[in-house]
């Protein structure tokens, strides 16, 4: 932030010169007060050249009016900046004089005005005649002595109940805390610590699920937002998951956890790179794609998304496994990838081809404005290939990309998205990559051949498990339902339906997805954790809740 100039020249210029309430005044600022104020109306009425309510040296009138209402005594004033307390308001004084309600009140004393500004001085610019005469300008003093106040124990009564409503205070507070820390032990004795257990593991004991948010009623997840995830395995075999959403302020947020500590931890994206020329301004439910590397001992972990002018935008953890707390932001070397306003993005990482010894490339799939299905990788960010063909892929289509096996290699994907069927209802298809995106039409498996066509809340998810070669691509429709199909490695089943096994009530509005077969999906302002069976994949498995 510019440091302002030092002892800059301040003007303040009123309106009309007519209006005797708002002549033009200008105040000249000096080095030694840093806070100009102009002279109120009546000492410059009288003829001061300087305030009174500050240092003299720091402020001057320059023009000051003549002859303006002679003799009027001004309002006590209290600045705000300076010790004494807030400011007066108007409501305090009820007449254009500035005195208290009442007609004919005389002030007979300094009393009159607690905490005033004006100084004791021979040269004040009030005139003393106005309060009525008197010798050499004095007071008249009044014949009838006030009655001494009535006293309480020897104080005034209005201190001695101020004293007596504190002591009464305290002695509340003591009850109250005394019985607060009574009910609290008698708990903590009949409890068993249940609650602790909760807290400490961020909600992984399936024996104890947590149906709703019981520690506060505000809304803590955006309620349109998307919700990704993927996984990595660090030298010691730990396992490390990340999952990505919104927040009710409309922040990206990552959940970590990692199968050592088995706790989940946060970082809040958009709020640490707040302070950096490049902050996120991530769209209210963006959609969200994320994918993680294992490989010759590089370890990271990226998340997609797109900001209010419908262009990706990225975030990295490029040493995921000695600085997870650190992220970046990833340029994609400065490539403009424009996708469908509403459209989704879904995103992998792609090993090398047939082994070769290289770090592999980063894979994201989203829809163009023109409506076709491009892929777009990290080897030329800016030369997207077209995947799908505007003709064959819906307005919005869901979207989720697979690694697929080529032989023993894992250097192939598979790209699932929507095609509309009629005027209502779409088909969930799955494209093969086959080193190329060439006559990708006559390489696609039709999964579900009636979903409702696509909306905000539809989404794509799939996983792979048994050494890549079993599959499950699922869809939450509208309405909450979920759908899909299972590959064995042989053929494709349609599944009927899908249990979720404990756990609480769930109404999905967002799911997701990792490599290593765990679903993850936002219910009842949570994200909830379950673990594919995969012996019979119709059923998924409550672990825990991720957030909050």
């Amino acid at each position: 932030m510019s440091q302002s100039p030092p002892h800059p020249p301040y003007s303040t210029l009123e309106v009309s010169e007519r209006d005797p309430e708002s002549f033009q005044k200008e105040v000249v600022q000096y080095p030694d007060h840093s806070i100009p104020q102009a002279v109120p109306l009546e000492q410059a009425a009288a003829g001061a050249t300087h305030s009174y309510y500050s240092p003299e040296s720091a402020k001057e009138v320059v023009n000051p009016p003549h002859n303006l209402y002679p003799g009027a005594v001004p309002a006590a004033y209290k600045d705000p900046n300076y010790a004494g307390g807030a400011y007066q308001q108007n409501g305090a004084y009820l007449n254009a004089a500035g005195y208290p309600a009442g007609a004919g009140v005389a002030y007979s004393d300094a009393s009159a005005y607690p905490q005033s500004a004006y100084p004791a001085s021979s040269t004040s610019p009030i005139d003393s005649n106005a309060y009525g005469a008197g010798a050499n300008g004095d007071y008249p003093q009044s014949e009838q002595k006030a009655a001494p106040a009535a006293t309480i124990c020897g104080l005034q009564k209005k201190i001695f109940f101020i004293i007596l409503g504190g002591v009464a205070v305290v002695v509340i507070a003591l009850i109250a805390g005394l019985a607060g820390g009574l009910a609290s032990k008698n708990n903590n004795n009949n409890g068993s610590g249940a609650g602790a257990e909760s807290s400490e593991s961020g909600g992984q004991n399936p024996n104890n699920p947590v149906g709703t948010n019981s520690t506060t009623d505000e809304q803590l997840i955006l309620s349109n937002s998307k919700i990704t995830a993927s996984n990595w395995t660090d030298p010691n075999g730990v396992v490390h998951r990340t999952i990505f959403f919104q927040d009710a302020y409309n922040s990206i947020v990552a959940r970590r956890w990692d199968s050592k500590g088995k706790t989940w931890k946060t970082n809040n994206l958009t709020e640490l790179m707040a302070a950096t020329t490049t902050p996120l301004r991530p769209q209210s439910g963006t959609p969200l794609a994320s994918a993680s590397m294992d490989f010759s001992n590089k370890f990271e972990t990226h998340v997609w998304f797109t900001d209010p002018n419908n262009m990706i935008r990225s975030m990295a953890s490029f040493d995921a496994l000695n600085r997870p707390d650190s992220w970046d932001n990833d340029t994609l070397n400065g490539a403009q990838l424009e996708t469908w306003p509403g459209g989704q993005l879904a995103a992998m990482w792609q090993r090398c081809y047939n082994g070769n010894n290289c770090n592999g490339t980063w894979i994201v799939a989203y829809q163009r404005p023109e409506g076709a299905i491009k892929t777009a990788n990290s080897s030329t960010w800016a030369s997207a290939t077209v995947a799908v063909e505007s003709k064959d892929v819906a307005a919005n289509s869901s979207l989720a990309v697979l690694p697929k096996l080529d032989g023993a290699s894992l250097d192939r994907l598979e790209l699932i998205s929507e095609r509309v069927a009629s005027d209502k209802s779409g088909s969930m298809r799955m494209t093969f990559y086959n080193d190329t995106w060439n006559a990708a039409d006559q390489r696609v498996t039709e999964l579900q051949s009636d979903i409702p066509l696509p909306a905000p809340s539809q989404q794509f998810a799939a996983t792979r498990w048994d050494s890549w070669n079993q599959a499950l691509y699922i869809a939450l429709v509208e309405g909450g339902d979920i759908q899909g199909n299972h590959w064995d490695g042989k053929q494709m089943t349609d599944v009927g339906e899908f249990k979720f096994n404990s756990g609480p009530e769930t109404n999905f509005t967002a799911i997701a997805m990792s490599p290593d077969a765990m679903f993850y999906g936002i219910s009842n302002d949570e994200i909830l954790e379950y673990s594919l069976d995969t012996s019979d994949p119709s059923n998924f498995n409550y672990v825990g809740r991720v957030f909050p």
